[in-house]
Formats: C-alpha cells, structure tokens, sequence
C-alpha cells in the first residue's frame, strides 16, 4: 500500500510540472487563433472565435519584414550549420585518427573554452567586427559560432570508435587522406552527423543574444529579434500579443516537427561516444 501510495503521489506530481511546463505554449498557441479584444478579456483559455487572421497581417506587417527575418533566420542557420560539420568533422578526424605533438593539451585547451560563457566575449566580438565594419551584416551572424567546439568532440569521439582496418585498406589501394575522410570516414558517421546538424541549428535558429548585440538594421535581423519589437504605431506603448503569439508559432511549429521527426537521433546524440566497443 505505502509504495501504490508513492507511486500515485509521484504521478500526481509528474502531472501537475508537466502541466507547469506546458501551459504557456498552450497559452501562446491558443492566443495566436484570438483577436486582440478576446485576447485582452481571455488570454487564457481557449478561443471562444478563432481566426486566422493574425497570419496574413504578421507576414504583412511592416512591408513583409517578417517573412524577410524569417528567411534571414533560415538561411543564417542552414549556411552556419553546414560550415560548421564541415570544421569540426575534419577537427573531430584529426583529434581522433592522427598522431602529432601536443595534441592532448591542445584538445584540452579547446575543451575550456567551452567554460566561458558566451556573454564574457561578446564585448571584445562587438569591438573587434566593429573594426572590420562587419555590424548589420550576414557575416557577423555565421561566423562567430563555426567554430563548435561541441560539434568537434562529438566526432572526434565518434570517430574513435571507427575501426583502424578500414582506413588502412583504404591506404593500401592508394587512396589520398582527402578520399578517406571524404568516402570511408563520413558515410560511417553520418548518424552523429544527423544528429549535429539538429542541435547545430536549432542552436543557431534559437540564438537571440549575438544578432541583438551586432545587428541594429531590420533587413539583416532573424525573426527571434525582431518579434518582441513589434508594435502598432511605432511606440512600444501598444503591443500586438495576438501578432507576437502567431510569430511564435510560426518559428516553434518548424522546430517541434523536426524534433518529433527526429526524436530519435537526438536521443543518440546524448550517449554518443559514450561508450566504445
């Protein structure tokens, strides 16, 4: 009976932070489908007439500057995303399959830059693209961030547990180091791959803090920074929450289908390198 009684009370608790968590992306999908006078008098609950058009007049608003963002977001993490597999796969191959002097404590040392927060370089980044005259721009957004040191020790970990034989037949028919990684080294790690790119540009696609700091031009902004700007006379004073709600759920509904698609590279991705055989 005691344990019956612990199990029932852990799930009543379960329940109740699972609803905590929940709530709010109810409240924002819900308040996407409601007008403004509802959302005001039920921000709540559900849509008593749900409408559609808060879409059409977020992708109209402002002379189409949010489907500009929204384009700007998708093409800064697709490009960021690819640039860096491409760095830390090779990285990953040369920590993990090459033999060269003071390869630990350089391992180690891009290890503890995963110590320091992104907030204590941002001012040293500002100044520095600010000397390169790279603020409002596309670079400035990509490539800060390509050089993952995540992404690398993922594959250098994965890459560890590849078999030694392979490469060296590969050697032995005469092919070049370039024809090893590109044909035999990455067809065997392609699922730490699909499971990078997920968590490289969902990371990307997520980021607030970079293009808030460098951008300050509405043409270059992803759509997370110009969302909670939105405003309908051009003063912060009347915010649009129904147009807010339906940008949310313009860039949360993309990133839930790749998730639920996916659901099961990401859970790899957790324990991978983990364990070597």
């Amino acid at each position: 009976m005691g344990k019956k009684a612990g199990k029932v009370i852990l799930h009543v608790v379960l329940i109740f932070c699972s609803f905590i968590s929940l709530y709010p992306f109810f409240i924002m999908f819900t308040g996407a489908f409601k007008t403004s006078s509802e959302l005001m008098k039920n921000a709540a609950g559900w849509p008593i007439r749900g409408t559609l058009e808060n879409f059409p007049r977020l992708l109209n608003y402002n002379s189409h500057i949010i489907s500009r963002t929204f384009l700007n977001a998708l093409g800064v993490s697709a490009v960021s995303t690819v640039i860096v597999l491409v760095l830390a796969s090779l990285a990953g191959y040369a920590f993990a399959k090459f033999k060269f002097k003071g390869k630990r404590i350089l391992f180690l040392f891009f290890l503890a830059t995963m110590m320091l927060p992104m907030e204590v370089n941002m001012t040293p980044l500002f100044i520095m693209f600010s000397k390169l005259h790279w603020l409002n721009s596309y670079q400035v957004q990509i490539l800060p961030g390509i050089a993952n040191v995540l992404a690398m020790y993922m594959y250098k970990q994965y890459m560890e547990s590849l078999p030694d034989s392979v490469m060296e037949s590969a050697y032995l028919d005469g092919a070049g180091e370039w024809t090893v990684y590109r044909k035999i080294v990455m067809p065997m790690v392609r699922p730490a791959t699909s499971a990078l790119a997920i968590i490289m540009f969902m990371g990307k696609w997520n980021d607030y803090l970079m293009p808030r700091t460098m951008i300050t031009k509405q043409k270059y902004m992803p759509i997370m920074v110009i969302l909670p700007t939105l405003s309908d006379t051009g003063t912060s004073y009347v915010i649009p929450w129904e147009l807010i709600f339906a940008g949310c759920v313009l860039i949360t509904v993309p990133l839930l289908g790749v998730f639920l698609i996916f659901q099961d590279k990401f859970m790899s991705s957790v324990v991978m390198g983990a364990v070597k055989e």
